[in-house]
């Protein structure tokens, strides 16, 4: 008979992210996540066959992060085993290797030759297993579909054969295909029905690892109040249980959800302690450097020298006692990068001692014939004489790293060294080598454009670390593309495309799935469908601001600006002055500068093509302020022209609304909820009046009005019928944190994740049309926030909406009265668009001298569809 052990739950652990499992160990070893787990692996709730002494040593060596050799073992051992059954099992931890050296196919033509041999030889335990990889593998391949069914079939045979434990985790890999596929309502559905299983369960240490890998897929789909609630569940366990290591995984978890880079101060000291805890529990140094490694990120980060200066030696000398495998490459890296960090500081421990510590890891990885540790080792390597000037040898480093990382189609990593190579290129050389530069940057564009669905499903940590890890890709490329004087069309057209597809990804980020709908090319619609309108591109680089206008059936035009004083300072004091009553002079001073940066040099152009209506795709800070209050000398910018905003250069399809058949349903809240979450929000005196002034244009309005504003009276009403315009009068915040996106309703907050739920993604399905408008009045954004757009953007994208009205401030309760009078008033009349509805109702404030201050008037935004 077979004899069956089981993975350690630290194996099972290390390979939770699917595709980009190894992305969490690349990031922190190039500065953004903390190092969340430690090594990566396959073996989520495998089981390995250890009936001969060359798989013992194999399952040894899988252990360790020797792949190679166990890869060879394995190899004899299937050439040598005479029983059928054996041999599945033997293929199917064969696969399990082959997957970590980078080789999918071989992996995958192992995995089908074990279900081929299981047809013919039954064993519902090795069945089990074999799709439980099958699954590993076909999320690896992108195949999340099938890695689901796969992973649902193991689930069913681990519970036929009673083994509840491998069941939940089987289950918590299904949650991780769910998020692939974009199915996060099933996926939080599905996670809350294990915790009711997990807590029938009596108290061992499979429960306390099941806890805590539910609370790490909790966090991956957002829900972090839950995902600290189970993994404190899992702690208190281990704490009971005294079991030393499963304590210390505990707080490397715990540690794991406090951190995200960009975090503050007390969050990182947060983080920092149930590091130093996991430190303290662990009981070897496999456990113990990963935490310490984290520990050291930190003490940097918090400037706490004197401590980081104690700690990197203890954690050099005790990595020498890890055994040979990827875990100790991984772990000489992670210290060669935190020494890197040291250096701003300190002139120890010099570049010599961190080339060697990465010189062994090198010799390890060659020795280990592991490609992906190997590529990891000698792109940090060219780092490092990137930073020391030596770009000769950093180049060649480099082109090696990026070599080894395409031969096992290693994509998350290859876009690294792309841009490593770009960098390189360009500052290595008396003059940079502009074309090499673009090439390889260009290379990395199409090489995230590739995986950035997979970057959106993965960790919370690549969520925040957006700004360092991706974004400077996409505008490194589009600097160089525009730094001719006189940029082709063809260069032009592709910067053009590139911030389009930053825009997208930072969308999609922000939302953390892809948006699917049918769009068009905004270019089109202006060309063909609406020629009274251009397409505003501004792209702040480091040392100017670039303008690319888009005119209906002509060329791109092309202007840079080096402003005299910097962007962020006149913006950021223009959006403070914007919101002080009276401060005329300093807005409109203020408010011509960005003029002449945006539009001054173009106004020919504008009044040649009889533009009316002007499209900003904008960028940065530039999205705090609204254009409408842009000041020419003379005039605001409303009083010229329409205004809207859009994300990209792809849009749903523009729909003229037709007043005669326009349906709205209508929501105010007066007084808030009476609890601490909800303590800052007043009560809105107004909004009762404001429907009534609606419903007084004529329109179609179903009112729900204060104690009867519940989610799920909202959610009964809205897909009770088609509705065109959706209208919340409440409180709401709009922020660059999706966790605090919300609008307030009569029992509590509803949050943007519920939008995709409550509106129409549903009524789709069974042939609702989509709302084409929604107006978010008395809300605001985050004060200050130059990504709060992002907010509202989400919030109309997770609606299913074609656009959206929101502010970028808190409104003057008494002002949106006669404001949304005046915009229902002219909406949806012959020639009259959606942006032009919104100027003409801000024109009617601006002309009122109780609100001619742009604080009234200017902070409604128009995102989306402007028809």
């Amino acid at each position: 008979m077979l004899r069956v052990k089981n993975f350690s739950e630290k194996q099972r652990q290390r390979f939770w992210y699917g595709l980009l499992a190894c992305l969490t160990t690349l990031l922190c070893i190039f500065g953004s996540p903390v190092m969340a787990r430690d090594v990566v692996s396959l073996g989520l709730t495998t089981s390995v066959v250890a009936s001969s002494s060359q798989e013992k040593v194999a399952q040894n060596l899988y252990m360790s992060g020797r792949f190679a050799e166990a890869v060879k073992l394995l190899q004899q051992a299937y050439q040598t085993s005479g029983n059928q059954v054996e041999k599945a099992v033997i293929l199917s931890n064969l696969a399990l290797n082959l997957h970590q050296l980078g080789r999918i196919d071989e992996a995958s033509g192992a995995i089908e030759e074990a279900i081929a041999i299981l047809h013919t030889a039954n064993s519902p335990p090795v069945w089990a297993q074999v799709w439980d990889i099958k699954g590993n593998l076909e999320l690896a391949q992108g195949k999340a579909q099938a890695a689901l069914s796969s992973w649902e079939t193991a689930a069913s045979l681990y519970q036929q054969l009673k083994d509840s434990n491998k069941a939940i985790l089987a289950q918590i890999n299904q949650a991780q295909a769910l998020q692939a596929l974009g199915l996060y309502r099933r996926e939080i559905s599905l996670l809350q029905s294990l915790t009711t299983d997990l807590q029938k369960q009596p108290d061992s240490l499979a429960k306390a690892a099941s806890f805590r890998n539910l609370g790490e897929a909790l966090a991956l789909a957002g829900d972090i109040e839950q995902a600290k609630k189970h993994l404190q569940q899992s702690l208190e366990i281990a704490q009971k249980l005294q079991s030393a290591e499963t304590i210390a995984t505990a707080y490397l978890s715990l540690g794991n959800l406090a951190y995200i880079p960009g975090s503050s101060i007390e969050q990182k000291k947060t983080a920092l302690a149930y590091y130093e805890k996991a430190a303290v529990s662990s009981t070897t140094a496999t456990s113990k450097i990963p935490s310490q490694l984290n520990c050291l990120r930190l003490l940097i980060e918090l400037e706490q020298w004197p401590a980081a200066q104690a700690l990197y030696p203890e954690i050099h000398s005790q990595i020498a006692n890890l055994p040979l495998g990827r875990s100790a490459i991984y772990a000489q890296v992670n210290l060669a990068q935190r020494l890197l960090g040291m250096r701003q500081k300190f002139p120890e421990p010099n570049p010599e001692t961190i080339g060697k510590i990465l010189a062994v890891a090198r010799q390890q990885a060659q020795q280990l014939q592991d490609i992906r540790s190997e590529s990891f080792v000698l792109g940090n390597l060219g780092h490092l004489y990137e930073l020391s000037q030596q770009w000769s040898i950093a180049q060649d480093l480099t082109t090696q790293a990026l070599n080894l990382s395409q031969s096992i189609q290693a994509s998350d990593i290859a876009y690294r060294w792309q841009w490593q190579l770009g960098r390189i290129l360009c500052q290595g050389k008396p003059q940079c080598d502009q074309t090499g530069a673009i090439a390889a940057y260009q290379q990395a564009f199409n090489t995230l454009q590739n995986i950035r669905g997979d970057l959106i499903a993965t960790n919370k940590n690549v969520q925040f670390s957006f700004r360092e890890t991706v974004e400077p890709v996409y505008r490194r490329l589009v600097d160089l593309l525009l730094q001719s004087s006189a940029p082709s069309q063809d260069n032009l057209i592709q910067a053009r495309n590139v911030i389009e597809a930053l825009q997208v990804a930072k969308l999609q980020n922000y939302l953390r799935q892809a948006c699917e709908d049918t769009k068009l090319a905004l270019d089109k619609v202006i060309d063909s469908q609406d020629q009274t309108s251009a397409v505003i591109y501004a792209i702040i680089l480091d040392n100017r601001l670039e303008v690319i206008l888009k005119r209906p059936n002509k060329k791109l035009s092309h202007y840079a600006t080096p402003p005299q004083q910097k962007i962020e300072e006149v913006v950021s004091r223009l959006y403070e002055n914007l919101q002080e009553d009276g401060s005329y002079e300093e807005v409109q001073q203020d408010g011509q500068k960005v003029y002449n940066w945006l539009i001054q040099p173009i106004e020919k152009e504008l009044k040649d093509s009889k533009i009316k209506n002007l499209i900003f795709v904008l960028d940065g800070v530039l999205r705090k302020i609204p254009m409408a209050s842009l000041y020419d000398g003379q005039q605001y910018l409303v009083e010229k022209y329409a205004v809207s905003l859009a994300l990209g250069l792809q849009v749903r399809e523009p729909i003229a609304l037709d007043r005669s058949k326009i349906k709205i349903l209508a929501a105010s809240l007066t007084q808030p909820p009476n609890n601490i979450e909800l303590s800052g929000f007043s009560r809105l005196a107004n909004v009762e009046q404001e429907i009534k002034e609606i419903k007084k244009t004529g329109l179609a309005v179903n009112w729900i009005a204060d104690q009867e504003f519940t989610t799920k009276n909202f959610n009964k009403k809205l897909n009770s019928t088609n509705f065109d315009v959706v209208h919340l009068a409440t409180h709401g915040l709009f922020s660059a944190n999706r966790e605090n996106t919300f609008v307030v309703t009569a029992d509590g907050k509803l949050k943007i994740d519920e939008f995709d739920r409550l509106f129409l993604n549903q009524g789709q399905k069974r042939g609702r049309r989509r709302i084409e408008l929604l107006v978010l009045s008395a809300c605001q954004t985050a004060t200050g926030n130059d990504q709060a757009v992002m907010g509202i953007a989400g919030t109309t994208v997770q609606a299913g909406a074609s656009s959206a009205i929101a502010s970028l401030w808190d409104l003057d309760d008494e002002a949106s009265v006669p404001f949304i009078k005046e915009f229902y008033t002219h909406l949806g009349q012959p020639n009259i668009s959606r942006a032009e509805a919104l100027r003409l109702a801000q024109q009617a404030l601006l002309k009122n001298p109780k609100y001619d201050h742009p604080r009234y008037w200017a902070p409604y935004v128009l995102v989306g569809s402007w028809l």
